[in-house]
């Protein structure tokens, strides 16, 4: 039994194809049955029932490959933590980072990073918070970016910035401020139900019958398609900060604060796994990170922060 027939199972198991798993693994189909079977015969368990498409694993198989994607962690753990105890900063970080926030994150951070640290490869994922904490959880992503705080066993959390929210009107904005109060539901377009921002929309607007009686329902999970939507159609909506930057100076003249005693934000954290090899270079990371975003950003003082009420058993 070697490594690379576990993580060849591993491949097939993911991807329920030999194909599919041959071609991401760089082997011929017949090379990859061929390395599976040699596993199964010496371990003496059949892994895969094959009569059925997609391929799945058997009971018996689900058991081992659980065992086999532990060891195959533990290695990459003990080859990162080798590589770690080096001065020089190199390898490979895989990061997920949630869509409300990579398009305006990222381009703030992700070459002036490799240009300080070329030794350091970024593969980053955009994906939703739930892939991203369990990619984090299970070892497919080195870290995730995420609204935070959360509770989660195994994962640690560090905060690095706070965005408030603001309101994106149409028209001629007669007040720079908008109470909740205020708020004409039936002219709020917001981020399909599911996603984390909206949750935490949901926290401090009353949402329940927001698409009551609307004759055009937009079921969006971009803000950008969001901001678009409230230029042609007219309305309003909620974006966080970062997103704010980005608009053109045309936009920027639609930004209403909410009016309200603190400002509502959100705070948005770095996760991790408790055991983590990659840590001193997930710290050059988080700095780098901290240096490039607004210094009024950095902290919650005077804020009211939305807790996204994010809990993994």
């Amino acid at each position: 039994m070697t490594l690379q027939q576990l993580q060849y199972a591993l491949a097939l198991q993911r991807y329920k194809s030999f194909r599919i798993a041959a071609q991401k693994m760089n082997l011929s189909q017949p090379g990859l049955s061929l390395q599976i079977g040699k596993l199964e015969k010496e371990i003496g368990l059949l892994l895969f029932d094959r009569s059925k498409s997609p391929i799945n694993p058997t009971p018996e198989g689900s058991k081992f490959l659980a065992k086999a994607h532990e060891i195959i962690v533990s290695t990459d753990e003990l080859q990162e933590f080798a590589s770690n105890m080096s001065d020089t900063l190199s390898g490979k970080i895989s990061l997920g980072i949630i869509p409300t926030l990579a398009p305006f994150l990222v381009p703030l951070f992700a070459d002036s990073f490799q240009q300080i640290h070329s030794d350091i490869a970024l593969d980053i994922n955009e994906m939703t918070t739930d892939l991203v904490v369990k990619g984090v959880l299970n070892g497919d992503l080195d870290a995730g970016i995420i609204s935070t705080p959360i509770q989660a066993f195994g994962l640690l959390s560090q905060p690095l910035f706070y965005e408030k929210f603001y309101f994106y009107k149409s028209g001629d904005v007669e007040n720079n401020k908008i109470s909740l109060s205020s708020i004409d539901y039936s002219k709020l377009w917001l981020l399909n139900e599911g996603n984390c921002f909206r949750d935490q929309i949901n926290n401090f607007c009353d949402l329940s019958e927001i698409r009551k009686n609307k004759k055009f329902i937009y079921r969006s999970n971009s803000i950008d398609a969001l901001i678009r939507i409230v230029d042609v159609k007219g309305g309003m909506t909620i974006l966080p900060e970062l997103t704010t930057l980005s608009l053109n100076e045309h936009q920027e003249e639609n930004i209403c604060q909410i009016d309200s005693k603190n400002p509502k934000a959100r705070e948005i954290g770095l996760i991790t796994r408790t055991r983590n090899n990659k840590e001193n270079m997930l710290n050059e990371l988080c700095s780098h990170i901290k240096g490039n975003i607004p210094k009024q950003m950095l902290s919650s003082d005077g804020l009211d922060v939305v807790d996204p009420n994010i809990q993994k058993e």
